[in-house]
């Protein structure tokens, strides 16, 4: 995170990819999702937003799973972010609205700040200023309650756009006065904003609100402080990532411009043109190519600013050929999200089913009890009696068919009242959440009753399959593990008493106990 807040992304990206890599050696998503979140925060800082709408898709996946709200809510109000930087403008919404519910409803004040502010800056990007300051607002608050001086510098910096934005439309209906007074308020939001990220270290922050306090203050007139500005940020350390070199460029261009510097300003202006070109990033290259032209124009030069325009004209149209690719690259995306989810759900569901009857494993029967934990139930183990006889007398193809007949009978049998596990070779598990031990005991008859009334014929000739049952019961004090020994203990005093018949008390022991492993594992056969 300090090589994001020095400005270093680049670097930055290098360490994340080197956590996720990691992380998914390890099969830890917690840590796979963290590390694409800031893998795309780290994008848009570099202004390659759709590798970053990528990142946060996959960083958004892994927070669903987890159904963790607050860092999934923090993951799409990065994800709106980046959707409106690419200008989709409507997702970018819809994200950030349903980021501060999630976050409102949450208690970490970090995140609900950073999902104000994306609310916020995309009301403002979408015209509803006045909505959009007072989210920000919000979100300048809860950062200075939490002395976040990094992010109230953000969020400050926003703030400061709006107003900026504000006086943009004042000034286009003649307000000339309401014009000066929120561009005067946009400089003094963002000179905050430079303090508080000087301040933190945080050099990216530090650097925007450097560019956007220069480009309003050339709009005031005030052009030597502007440049003052850019000089600063030019002498901070790092590597400002291309996006933010060309901002710079651009706006001293702007700004040399504005202060009659025409034929500097046109060498600052052609190397931003320069620098858009070779990293093809066509919204720079409308940007410089169409301010390019207009300082052309008035240093004389008509025919340089003739093609200037009539290339301006093209990328404009490539622009807008651009929105439909990246609406493509969006859906693409997508797809390729879904077939992960897709597959993904696949090996989750592998993972927690048995793979010769297709009902839960021990895997998922776990889970289920740690789910239950602190409810009243009962639990009971279901042994095939000689079943080692099955596979020796009729084959093992016999024997998983007998097994696989036994699974569909119990979980039919329990339906939506419990729920049915192998365990491993011929060993069930039924739960019965919430159900005294008479129901459970007498729904365990029934099982041992059906599956002995089973006509196996069908299977081999004389095949003959009955089975025997240890059930425990407790309230939600008693551990699973305790009920699972209880369970099993009574198991083997069943099978010790004659097989085909179910247990549920410790007062049925008929026969004496074995008293070696060895005499436990032929009793229970």
């Amino acid at each position: 995170m300090h090589l994001l807040r020095a400005g270093l992304c680049d670097e930055a990206m290098v360490e994340f990819r080197a956590v996720y890599a990691e992380a998914e050696a390890a099969d830890d998503d917690e840590l796979m999702a963290a590390s694409l979140c800031e893998m795309a925060w780290c994008c848009y800082k570099l202004g390659r937003s759709e590798q970053g709408l990528e990142c946060a898709m996959g960083a958004k996946w892994f927070r669903q799973r987890q159904d963790s709200k607050v860092e999934l809510a923090r993951t799409m109000a990065v994800e709106a972010i980046l959707f409106l930087d690419l200008g989709f403008s409507d997702e970018a919404f819809d994200l950030a609205d349903e980021a501060v519910r999630l976050a409102e409803a949450g208690d970490e004040a970090a995140v609900l700040g950073f999902t104000l502010n994306a609310k916020g800056i995309v009301l403002a990007v979408c015209r509803e200023l006045d909505l959009g300051m007072d989210l920000l607002e919000r979100a300048v608050a809860v950062a200075a309650s939490q002395a976040n001086i990094a992010a109230e510098a953000y969020y400050l910096l926003n703030l400061g756009f709006c107003h900026a934005k504000i006086a943009e439309e004042a000034g286009k209906f003649g307000e000339d006065e309401r014009a000066i007074g929120e561009r005067e308020a946009a400089i003094e939001l963002t000179e905050r904003a430079i303090e508080l990220a000087d301040a933190s270290g945080d050099y990216w922050t530090l650097r925007v609100a450097l560019g956007n306090a220069a480009e309003m203050l050339g709009l005031q007139g005030r052009h030597d402080i502007a440049l003052q500005y850019l000089d600063r940020s030019a002498s901070l350390s790092g590597e400002p990532g291309t996006s933010l070199r060309i901002h710079y460029l651009y706006t001293l261009g702007d700004v040399l411009f504005r202060a009659g510097h025409l034929y500097r300003a046109r060498m600052v202006m052609a190397d931003a043109l320069a620098l858009a070109d070779e990293s093809h990033q066509i919204d720079h290259q409308v940007n410089t190519a169409s301010k390019l032209a207009e300082i052309l124009e008035a240093l004389g030069d008509s025919a340089a600013a003739l093609t200037l325009h009539k290339r301006f004209h093209a990328l404009y149209v490539r622009q807008s050929g651009e929105t439909a690719r990246r609406r493509a690259r969006i859906e693409e995306i997508r797809t390729q999200t879904e077939q992960l989810r897709s597959r993904a759900a696949t090996l989750a569901d592998q993972a927690l089913s048995d793979p010769l009857t297709g009902i839960a494993n021990r895997r998922s029967f776990d889970q289920i009890l740690n789910r239950l934990a602190g409810t009243p139930l009962a639990i009971a183990i279901v042994d095939l009696d000689n079943f080692k006889s099955v596979n020796d007398r009729f084959s093992h193809i016999v024997g998983d068919a007998v097994l696989q007949r036994v699974a569909h009978t119990l979980v039919a049998q329990i339906g939506p009242h419990g729920h049915a596990a192998r365990l491993g070779g011929e060993e069930f598990a039924l739960i019965f959440p919430d159900a005294p031990e008479a129901t459970a005991s007498a729904f365990c008859e029934g099982v041992r009753a059906t599956i002995g009334a089973i006509d196996w014929s069908d299977l081999a000739p004389d095949l003959a399959v009955t089975v025997s049952i240890g059930l425990a019961s407790g309230d939600g004090d008693t551990p699973s593990g305790e009920l699972m020994q209880a369970a099993d203990n009574r198991l083997y005093v069943a099978k010790a008493n004659g097989r085909d018949q179910v247990v549920s008390t410790d007062s049925m022991v008929l026969v004496p106990i074995a008293t070696t492993e060895g005499e436990r594992r032929r009793w229970r056969a």
